[in-house]
C-alpha cells in the first residue's frame, strides 16, 4: 500500500508512474524540494559547540525557514482544489497571503538589520544613528516596536517617504535601497498576475466582444436596415449569452463517451417528456438525442406554418411558443420542456395542422424525420407503437381545429 501511495501522473504519456527513481527525480527537479530543504535545514547545529555565543547570528540564520512559503503556496492550491474553492477567491486569498507575509518579513528585517550590524553575538543596543534609536524604540513595548517596524516597511515598500529623511546607518541605508527596488518590481508583478487572471477568467467575454464588434462592422459594410441589425445582435446575445466559445473545437477534443454524456445531460429531459419515447431502450434514446439539432428563433418568427408539409418535430429547451389554427385562432402556449410537430415523424404525407410562432426568443431542438426513421428502423414494433400514438394525437388536434 505504501508503494502505491507514491506515484504521479505523467501528462505527456498519459500514464501513472510508479518507479521510485522517476518519482524521486521528479520531486527533486520539478517540485519544492530545494526550498523545503533550505527551509528545514537545522541551522542551530552549527552553534551547538563552536559558536555558542553567537546568539544574534544563530537567530538570523534560522530565518532560512522563509523558504517554506513556496510549499505553503502549493498546499493552498491543493486545499482549493479539494474543497472546490472558486478560482477568483483562491487568487485573491493567495495574493493577500503573499502581501501579508511580505510586509511581515520586511518589518522583521527593518528591526533586525540595525541589531546585526551592531553585534552578531549577544543583542546590543544599536548605534545612535539607527532609526530604532532615533525613534526611541529600544525600551518600548514589543507591540509598539512591531507597529513602528510595520509602518516603516510599508512606507519603504510603497516608496511613500520615510519617517525621517537623513539616513546615517549604513546597514539601514542598504536595506532601504534593496526594499525600495523590490517595491518597484513587486507592483508590476502583482498587476501582471491580476491581468493574466482576468484575461483568462474573462477570455470568453473578450472573444464575444471581439466577435460582436466584427459583426457590427460587417452589418454596416452591408448597409443592413437597423431592425435587421437589432435582430442579429439579439440572436447573438441569446445564442452566446455574452460569452463566445469555439464549441465545435471543445467538443471534438472530448472522448465519444463524454460527448454522449453532455448530449444526454442537455437533451434527455426534453425527450423523456414525449409520451411515445417513454418505452424506448436507453441506447436508442441516446442515439436519438445525438441527432437533435439546436435552433434559435427570435420573437414573432414562424417556426411551423399550417398547411405546409412537415419533415421534423421540435422540443422546446427555453422560451414560449404560441399555437394557431388555420383560421388564425390562438389555441394555447407551449413552454420549456414541451414539444410539437411529432406527427411529421410518422406521417410523411400529412400537412401541418397548426402554425407555431415564437412568443419570445426560443431555443429549440430539431429532430428530422429521416434521422428518426433510420434510427428506429431496426425496431419495427416500437415504430408501430409510436405511429399509433402520433396518429391518435393528430386526430385529437384535427377535432380541436374544426371547432
Amino acid at each position: 500500500n505504501a508503494c502505491f501511495a507514491l506515484r504521479y501522473f505523467n501528462k505527456e504519456t498519459h500514464s501513472t508512474v510508479l518507479e521510485q527513481k522517476k518519482i524521486i527525480s521528479r520531486y527533486v527537479k520539478h517540485s519544492t524540494f530545494f526550498p523545503d530543504f533550505l527551509g528545514s535545514f537545522p541551522t542551530d547545529l552549527f552553534y551547538l559547540t563552536r559558536w555558542v555565543d553567537l546568539t544574534v547570528a544563530r537567530k538570523t540564520t534560522s530565518l532560512m525557514c522563509i523558504f517554506r512559503v513556496f510549499s505553503l503556496s502549493s498546499y493552498v492550491d491543493k486545499l482549493a482544489f479539494v474543497y472546490d474553492i472558486p478560482l477568483a477567491l483562491q487568487e485573491f486569498c493567495l495574493v493577500l497571503l503573499w502581501m501579508i507575509l511580505l510586509l511581515h518579513w520586511q518589518s522583521c528585517f527593518h528591526w533586525l538589520i540595525p541589531i546585526v550590524t551592531t553585534s552578531i553575538r549577544q543583542p546590543e543596543r544599536p548605534s545612535n544613528a539607527s532609526w530604532i534609536e532615533v525613534n526611541k524604540l529600544w525600551q518600548a513595548h514589543k507591540a509598539q516596536q512591531y507597529l513602528a517596524s510595520s509602518l516603516r516597511a510599508i512606507s519603504t515598500f510603497m516608496r511613500a517617504g520615510l519617517l525621517y529623511t537623513h539616513q546615517q546607518d549604513v546597514g539601514d541605508i542598504y536595506l532601504i535601497i534593496v526594499l525600495q527596488l523590490f517595491g518597484i518590481i513587486a507592483p508590476w508583478f502583482l498587476i501582471t498576475r491580476v491581468m493574466q487572471f482576468f484575461k483568462g477568467h474573462n477570455s470568453s467575454r473578450l472573444r464575444y466582444q471581439g466577435t460582436v464588434a466584427q459583426l457590427r462592422q460587417y452589418m454596416r459594410h452591408k448597409q443592413l436596415p437597423y431592425p435587421t441589425q437589432r435582430r442579429i445582435i439579439q440572436y447573438y446575445e441569446f445564442r452566446f449569452q455574452h460569452r463566445f466559445f469555439r464549441e465545435t473545437e471543445v467538443i471534438n477534443t472530448l472522448s465519444t463517451q463524454m460527448r454522449h454524456e453532455i448530449r444526454m445531460h442537455s437533451c434527455r429531459k426534453l425527450v423523456e417528456n414525449v409520451s411515445f419515447f417513454n418505452n424506448l431502450p436507453l441506447s436508442l434514446l441516446g442515439r436519438i438525442v445525438a441527432l437533435l439539432k439546436s435552433e434559435i428563433f427570435l420573437t414573432n418568427d414562424v417556426i411551423v406554418r399550417a398547411n405546409q408539409p412537415g419533415d421534423c418535430m421540435y422540443f422546446i429547451a427555453t422560451g414560449t411558443v404560441a399555437i394557431y389554427t388555420n383560421s388564425g385562432k390562438e389555441v394555447c402556449h407551449l413552454e420549456d420542456g414541451a414539444y410539437f410537430g411529432e406527427v411529421a415523424l410518422v406521417m410523411p404525407n400529412e400537412l401541418r395542422v397548426a402554425s407555431v410562432v415564437a412568443v419570445e426568443v426560443c431555443e429549440l431542438y430539431r429532430l428530422s424525420r429521416g434521422d428518426f426513421a433510420r434510427t428506429i428502423h431496426p425496431y419495427p414494433m416500437l415504430w408501430e407503437t409510436i405511429k399509433n400514438i402520433a396518429i391518435e394525437r393528430h386526430e385529437k388536434t384535427m377535432i380541436l381545429n374544426d371547432q
